[in-house]
């Protein structure tokens, strides 16, 4: 217990602020944040504005009358009936800042922090000091209203109770042990700060009949209150001892939470979140639902409001009340606009702020209770549809088991060999045998890629195209002694041939206009050509160097002529083979556009012969 103890007071600690920037304890003058009223009275003003209930309208000047009371002459033109420390101008700008801030507060944390203090109290913390400190005792909330732009400021009173500075209280109790008188609004506001001057006074302190308006915030002394209210029911919480750091305060045992696959443990049917969850929000879902205590933490855009709104959804199907609560309201809204396009709204009672008005919450209470009237049942549809979820989800499940699934004997997922793969998508394809790829093991893979990088490293530190290397396509895999002497016998024999070579090479290119035949197997392929070119038919010389020849013009239409009849007689021989072989026999005949010699000719008149001689018939 001396644990909590110390945990408990050191909370309570981080609770109070009693230092000299509180504005409850030291109310400083500054130029936007407060404002003195010095007319009405503090009298005038708690008789009009707290008892009787009338707003204070503070006065509205045009540009003219701002010029006129600019000029000094103010007094004497309008007569104003609130007047305070700061000049009309400034005013407003006080004003409009008052008003922003008070209402962003209402709208993010839902609590009203603009308060008008009765009377202050000018106190000291220690008899020698000479600093004097300020601080409002009575507060009243207010609220600054503006219809227009040419409205004045209206100042009204909030629905919050009056209440007096719980921080002044707080420190003046804990350090002087003066405890101030209960404040009766009935006796009005002079009585009760007479009696509060007749207690402060033997401490040399006073009270101050000023009324000033500002924003005051003191949420975490109530808090503190709490503590101190309930401070035994607070230290027998298994939570909080737990975070005190009692470990034996929690016994439960989450083994069967911890790595809980989702994908194959829970079913469509089972499931009632509405927002989409990704794996973490999941087990966050589920330990919601295990009746767990846990803190769900992430920076902004994470899913925090997803995951809380599947919480509830969860919570409710499974019948139970969630109470969300949450210092600003823009998280209430995240949660409750998406559970409201869940069409969950029905369920949601609004508790917040301005908007926590009685009316409201008896029309939100009468739509529930009317709801839970009527039971609604799923169709046979929905069943239907869950039932192809599930079996879809199946499928999905078995595809993903086995893209993550290791191959043996690489060690390697298809997942992972697809991602090395698509690394490797701007690259050409290369295709080349590995033997007994299926076999290849991780050590071999290492092995192929610690070679494959020793051969890139060497190619990359040639500074010509690698294919002209002279030992280009060369297939020896190791030198041997024996290659390394055969190559020292026989190179120096071979140069002086490649050299002659090469010049007869380079000259033929030169004549013929040839290129690129410089290398072994272009001297092949330059052989073959000049073979085929010395069996060629020779050509007259008189075709060439003779001046008359305007016959060859005549020679050359007379075998066009010829060429034209051959062709038309092959197209005939075509069709009648076609027709021959319709009827069917033993001999197979060819297409004659594919007779190119006389042997062939020959060849298949002789097989003609023979189909005409199967087929002929005597006539009688």
């Amino acid at each position: 217990m001396a644990i909590i103890d110390q945990k408990f007071e050191a909370w309570k600690n981080k609770l109070l602020d009693l230092g000299k920037r509180n504005r409850l304890l030291n109310y400083r003058d500054s130029k936007r944040s407060n404002l003195y009223i010095r007319k009405p009275t503090i009298l005038e003003l708690w008789d009009s504005f707290v008892e009787k209930e009338m707003p204070l309208a503070f006065p509205y000047y045009d540009d003219d009358q701002f010029s006129i009371l600019e000029n000094g002459s103010g007094d004497q033109v309008f007569e104003a009936s609130v007047i305070t420390n700061q000049s009309v101008n400034e005013q407003q700008k006080t004003l409009r800042n008052l008003r922003e801030k008070a209402i962003t507060a209402m709208e993010e944390q839902g609590v009203n922090i603009l308060y008008l203090s009765f009377g202050f109290l000018r106190w000291r913390e220690d008899d020698n000091s000479d600093q004097y400190l300020l601080s409002p005792i009575v507060l009243v909330p207010v609220t600054l209203t503006l219809e227009s732009i040419t409205s004045p400021f209206v100042l009204g009173l909030h629905e919050d109770e009056i209440t007096l500075n719980p921080t002044l209280l707080y420190k003046i109790s804990n350090d002087f042990g003066i405890d101030l008188p209960d404040f009766d609004p009935d006796k009005g506001i002079d009585t009760y700060l007479n009696d509060v001057n007749e207690k402060i006074k033997a401490n040399k302190w006073e009270v101050v009949y000023d009324i000033g308006l500002s924003l005051l915030s003191f949420l975490k002394i109530n808090m503190y209150r709490d503590l101190e209210l309930h401070k035994d029911k607070i230290k027998g919480n298994k939570i909080v001892r737990a975070l005190s750091g009692d470990t034996s305060a929690i016994e439960n045992t989450y083994e069967d939470i911890i790595d809980f696959d989702h994908d194959s443990e829970t079913k469509p049917i089972d499931l009632f979140q509405v927002v989409d969850a990704d794996s973490s929000q999941q087990d966050a879902v589920l330990l919601a639902k295990k009746g767990v205590s846990f803190v769900l933490q992430g920076p902004p855009g994470t899913g925090k409001s997803q995951t809380i709104t599947n919480i509830i959804a969860e919570s409710l199907a499974s019948g139970k009340k969630v109470l969300f609560v949450s210092e600003k309201m823009a998280a209430l809204e995240v949660v409750r606009k998406r559970l409201t396009a869940a069409g969950l709204a029905d369920f949601c009672l609004t508790l917040h702020g301005n908007k926590a008005n009685k009316k409201e919450v008896l029309d939100q209470l009468s739509i529930s209770l009317n709801l839970a009237q009527h039971k609604a049942n799923l169709s046979d549809e929905a069943f239907q549809k869950l039932d192809l979820l599930q079996e879809n989800k199946e499928k999905l499940n078995e595809y993903a088991q086995q893209i993550f699934e290791i191959v043996e004997p690489l060690g390697k997922t298809i997942y992972q060999v697809n991602g090395y793969l698509a690394h490797l998508e701007r690259y050409e394809n290369i295709v080349f045998d590995i033997t007994d790829v299926a076999e290849t093991t991780p050590q071999k893979y290492n092995r192929y890629v610690n070679l494959l990088t020793q051969f890139a490293s060497t190619i990359g530190k040639m500074s010509s195209d690698y294919k002209d290397n002279p030992w280009y396509g060369a297939n020896i895999s190791v030198v041997t002694n024996e290659l390394s002497h055969d190559i020292g016998a026989y190179l120096p024999k071979l140069l002086p041939k490649i050299k002659k070579a090469y010049d007869v090479c380079d000259k033929i290119s030169a004549d013929l206009c040839l290129d690129g035949f410089v290398s072994y197997t272009g001297f092949e392929h330059l052989s073959r050509i000049l073979t085929f070119g010395a069996q060629s038919p020779k050509a007259p010389i008189d075709w060439i160097i003779g001046d008359d020849i305007a016959h060859l013009w005549n020679d050359i239409e007379a075998h066009d002529e010829m060429k034209g009849k051959y062709q038309q007689i092959q197209r005939d021989l075509s069709n009648i083979i076609s027709e021959l072989s319709a009827i069917g026999s033993s001999a197979s005949l060819t297409d004659p556009l594919c007779w190119t010699s006389t042997t062939q000719i020959s060849i298949e008149g002789e097989k003609l012969d023979q189909i005409v001689a199967e087929n002929y018939c005597y006539s009688t």
